[in-house]
């Protein structure tokens, strides 16, 4: 085995609180004995779930002398919170996560920066530093897929992500309600995201005394394809009721005060945009096998099928076994297997297989106190799921906070 500890490499900080060598996702490791490095840099490329989990057991790796660093340009926005925070129910800083905060406590390693390249053994930031690996693994997430010319007018247009952005809608939907006059909102992308942002909207208006009138553009498919068609129609209706318009279009060109629209002009305030998802176009460039939404190829193990040692997790990636939904369930579940197969990639030992389920508990919030559940078949509606939605949220997010 190669040592490649030295006096030269990344600073570490202080010991989290894992647990004894026995216990947590990480137990079943082994001795780590191996063909691989003993001293291996180990590094997470942005802040996502799967990567915020692996950090928290940070002390798996530096028990067994390797160095593990979380490259991030900042906080980590949760997007479980996020249309709470939008709707005024939560502060911004409840949708945050502080992930130099979190590597020191768990005893990693947190450079704040962003990766613009990837070179045989090493990661080149975009201040020109150089980062090198042993293993490393991509969490970059997913951007919202732009509409024309939206980039031009960055005060009106809202990606949902990334998520900060929807911290900056909330501010300018407060701006114009304080003005008191009606603002004419239009969500483009009725599936799940873009009726939960029609319906945070809306709770931000009577939260903050303001009218918005909000339209929901569903392009040419059926809205809530997610749903059935009697519960996507259901739902629909009652956001209806509370005076959330819906009508057919795609968006074709974004300009001032006008949309252009598959069904004709539009006239709008702001726009928010639910479009779909792909990933962080930063992968394509990387010069590894992508899919064909430009997420990293990976196979069973996580790994990319042209150097085993490059390993990725959640929106970014497309998974061999099948296309996944774009939802953070999965990168959680991704993330104990993530954790081991970096370790066997850098110790050469046998890495594990990430089998994913299909189903998964999702639940919308509304905006008006209540939430819609939904696990594989079953549906149900009221204040006791968005307690259960809130008890969920708080309870993963406390366990990133120590």
């Amino acid at each position: 085995m190669t040592d490649r500890r030295s006096g030269g490499g990344a600073a570490v900080g202080g010991i989290g609180s894992l647990g004894n060598a026995a216990s947590g996702p990480y137990s079943a490791l082994g001795t780590g004995a191996g063909s691989g490095i003993i001293g291996a840099d180990i590094l997470l490329l942005g802040a996502g779930h799967a990567h915020l989990l692996v950090l928290r057991h940070a002390q798996a790796f530096r028990r067994r002398g390797h160095r593990l660093t979380v490259v991030a340009p900042g906080p980590f926005w949760y997007s479980g919170l996020a249309t709470g925070m939008l709707n005024g129910e939560r502060a911004p800083a409840e949708d945050q996560v502080d992930v130099a905060a979190l590597a020191a406590r768990a005893g990693a390693c947190f450079v704040r920066g962003e990766a613009v390249g990837l070179d045989p053994a090493a990661v080149r930031l975009a201040d020109g530093r150089l980062l090198p690996f042993d293993a490393v693994s991509l969490a970059l997430g997913s951007r919202t897929a732009p509409l024309p010319g939206a980039a031009d007018w960055p005060d009106r247009v809202f990606p949902v992500k990334p998520i900060a952005g929807l911290w900056a809608l909330r501010q300018a939907l407060e701006r114009r309600f304080a003005t008191g006059r009606p603002v004419r909102v239009v969500v483009a992308g009725a599936g799940i995201t873009g009726c939960e942002l029609a319906a945070s909207i809306a709770g931000l208006a009577a939260r903050r005394g303001g009218v918005a009138e909000v339209t929901l553009l569903s392009g040419q498919g059926r809205p809530l394809r997610q749903l059935p068609g009697a519960a996507a129609a259901r739902l629909l209706d009652g956001l209806g009721r509370r005076g959330i318009r819906h009508r057919p279009g795609q968006v074709t060109a974004v300009e001032a005060t006008r949309l252009d629209t598959t069904h004709g002009p539009l006239g709008y305030d702001i726009l928010a945009v639910a479009t779909g998802l792909r990933p962080e176009p930063l992968v394509s460039r990387l010069g590894l096998p992508v899919g064909a939404d430009g997420g990293l190829l990976v196979d069973g193990f996580l790994r990319s099928p042209a150097d085993p040692r490059v390993h990725g997790a959640g929106d970014c990636i497309a998974f061999a076994g099948g296309a996944l939904p774009r939802a953070g369930v999965f990168a959680v579940r991704q993330a104990p297997v993530l954790g081991h197969n970096l370790l066997a990639a850098a110790e050469g030992t046998t890495p594990r297989r990430f089998r994913p389920r299909r189903r998964y508990l999702w639940i919308m919030n509304l905006g008006d106190g209540t939430g819609l559940a939904s696990y594989g078949p079953l549906r149900w509606r009221g204040r006791l799921a968005l307690r259960c939605k809130d008890w969920l949220d708080r309870r993963f997010l406390a366990g990133l906070r120590g």
